[in-house]
């Protein structure tokens, strides 16, 4: 499997294989199994037989194709029985997770699995990506704004030789972004009092479309609505950037050509719409960085 380092949909992974699988006290195959098929990149396009290939080839043939249908089962009832009480909660039938006769429309470890993704990730998602973000020290960076002659330039004189963790009060910047990563950026703010907004995309700061990386780029961009305004903070106290580069763009339903400039706050609602999208991709790595506003 991938490395975990920076990529969130194994973390989450990870985590649930921790509170399932504990050292020593588990069976293998099933591990392996519940890693494998419910990974969100075997979800479409990989059969239960090639499940069980990818297992006997971890196990140096120690697994059968016959036996994946009941381990596939074993781990849907393992699922079931450790988060019981959160899936009833969240309405999920449990009715139709017992093996039955006839052809359901969904088989019993595919309710299992969109309930994983599509309800449990965006449940742990904000705080799942604090949680293993990789700190991008010299990826993010701000740099002081000035405005000359209504044009926007760089205040080449007010840039630190050194890398600062701290900006102003009130002064206006630009975020350099240069995560040498490919992908699309989803880069979201956390202020001083919690409130969150979504810096890119927008129209604000960025584009009604996703953005794809190139490096270094600088928000606002130059197309933006807030070129000349930049970002400005008037709290004293952190400031947080969570960067999420993602395979495939993210459509955000409030995100569109006509939206109001301002409608960037991030609410609870928003946040789950997040990171239910992330839940349909396979591999995305976040980024953070905490800047000081002081006076």
């Amino acid at each position: 499997m991938v490395s975990p380092a920076n990529c969130l949909q194994e973390k989450f992974l990870e985590d649930l294989t921790e509170q399932m699988f504990p050292p020593r006290q588990h069976s293998e195959v099933q591990k392996l199994c519940f890693q494998l098929r419910f990974h969100p990149s075997n979800w479409n396009n990989v059969e239960h037989t090639q499940i069980a290939a990818q297992i006997s080839k971890q196990l140096n043939g120690g697994f059968s194709e016959s036996s994946i249908n009941p381990t596939v089962g074993d781990v849907v009832k393992k699922i079931k029985d450790k988060f019981e009480a959160q899936m009833q909660a969240d309405g999920v039938e449990f009715e139709k997770l017992n093996p039955g006769r006839g052809k359901p429309k969904e088989s019993p470890w595919q309710i299992v699995y969109k309930w994983l993704w599509e309800t449990e990730f965006p449940r742990r998602g904000w705080q799942l990506s604090k949680e293993m973000a990789v700190c991008a020290i010299e990826q993010l960076q701000m740099k002081p704004m000035v405005a000359a002659d209504g044009n926007r330039n760089l205040d080449l004189e007010g840039i630190p030789d050194v890398i600062e963790e701290t900006i102003r009060k009130g002064e206006r910047y630009k975020l350099q972004v240069d995560l040498r990563s490919e992908g699309y950026l989803l880069l979201i703010n956390e202020g001083v009092d919690g409130e969150k907004y979504c810096i890119c995309p927008s129209r604000a700061f960025a584009l009604s479309e996703p953005l794809f990386l190139r490096s270094p780029l600088y928000l606002p961009l130059e197309e933006a609505i807030a070129k000349n305004v930049g970002l400005k903070f008037n709290g004293l106290g952190e400031e947080y950037f969570l960067a999420i580069v993602t395979e495939k763009p993210l459509s955000l339903s409030w995100v569109r050509p006509d939206s109001h400039p301002k409608d960037i706050v991030v609410d609870d609602n928003r946040l789950y719409e997040i990171f239910k999208l992330l839940g349909q991709q396979s591999n995305c790595h976040v980024f953070y960085k905490t800047f000081v506003v002081t006076s």
